[in-house]
């Protein structure tokens, strides 16, 4: 079951298991598998995820399935598994690909197709793929492997979703709190904060900024609890009020390019932020939390100052 990979790979898992709990599945994910050793296992469990008729994400021991079995022996009629022919994948091979499906009997709802090694697709079969992607049919999910993303033409890589593998989930954690850190201000007493307890910050901020969206002004009641309780200094607040800045400005990227810079895990709450604001709104959003920043070390009383903000961003919500 995906739950087993949780442990190494918790922010995918998350992400792919929201993503299907939700019925927000993509047309195509490009599995990005950075050397990772059960990438296979973990794309196999995906699809199993998929398409188990008895709701494999709730049933533990739903292995024992017969499409299970046939799904982990890459032998189920409605998943192929496509391979290079030597040095290349070659175009007769998608073309076949396509022709299989038109002509099978659908014995899911859903039938999937997987590119391994799908950085050695050469040109022909790099733009039959494309077309095959342009032209999504609803029940069909394509899922493209590799280790070298970059050899991948854009205009494939901007059509997919990307799930990115770590190789060591402690290993992720740690280099998302160092591109935090190269991102924002930070002193050295947020610098010397331990780990665990950064992020911990870190999570409180974005949750406010996400009980913000569903809130409004309601927010004011319960800046105690959400904001106040969890930052000791006016450091930490600021601090705060730069991981808002860099929230909205990924909701920003992905609303314009489909992209993800900082906060993955986050990936469905950005996309429904994305679509109930306009760019306007969202710019509007970092000049007030800039303002609230640049006022932060004055002598002001800092319950204030976040009441302020969040009155703030509430008028030019209600200004759109």
């Amino acid at each position: 079951m995906i739950d087993e990979y949780i442990d190494e790979q918790k922010i995918i898992t998350t992400v792919l298991k929201n993503a299907v709990e939700k019925n927000k599945i993509s047309h195509a994910y490009l599995f990005e598998t950075n050397g990772y050793q059960n990438k296979d296992d973990f794309v196999l469990a995906f699809i199993k995820y998929l398409l188990c008729p008895h709701n494999y994400s709730n049933n533990k021991n739903c292995v024992n399935c017969t499409q299970c079995e046939l799904i982990q022996k890459k032998i189920f009629s409605e998943v192929k598994h496509i391979y290079p022919d030597g040095m290349w994948i070659k175009k007769e091979q998608l073309e076949e690909l396509q022709q299989n499906f038109s002509e099978t009997s659908v014995e899911s709802n859903k039938r999937i197709y997987v590119i391994h090694n799908a950085d050695r697709l050469n040109t022909a079969s790099a733009n039959s793929i494309l077309k095959f992607l342009e032209e999504p049919e609803d029940n069909i999910i394509a899922i493209l492997m590799t280790d070298n993303i970059h050899q991948l033409l854009d205009t494939i890589i901007s059509r997919c979703q990307i799930i990115s593998f770590a190789k060591n989930n402690k290993d992720l954690e740690k280099n998302y709190l160092e591109k935090i850190k190269k991102n924002i201000n930070m002193n050295n007493d947020i610098i010397s904060l331990d780990e665990t307890i950064l992020k911990e910050k870190i999570e409180s901020a974005i949750e406010f900024l996400k009980y913000y969206e569903n809130n409004k002004l309601d927010t004011v009641l319960y800046t105690q609890k959400l904001f106040h309780s969890k930052y000791n200094n006016k450091n930490e607040i600021f601090m705060a009020l730069e991981i808002m800045n860099l929230f909205y400005l990924d909701v920003i990227k992905y609303k314009l390019n489909n992209k993800i810079e900082f906060f993955n895990e986050n990936q469905l709450d950005i996309e429904k932020i994305s679509k109930n604001n306009c760019l306007e709104q969202l710019y509007k959003k970092i000049d007030i939390i800039s303002t609230a920043k640049d006022n932060i070390f004055y002598n002001i009383n800092t319950n204030l100052l976040i009441d302020k903000l969040i009155i703030e961003l509430v008028k030019g919500d209600n200004h759109e």
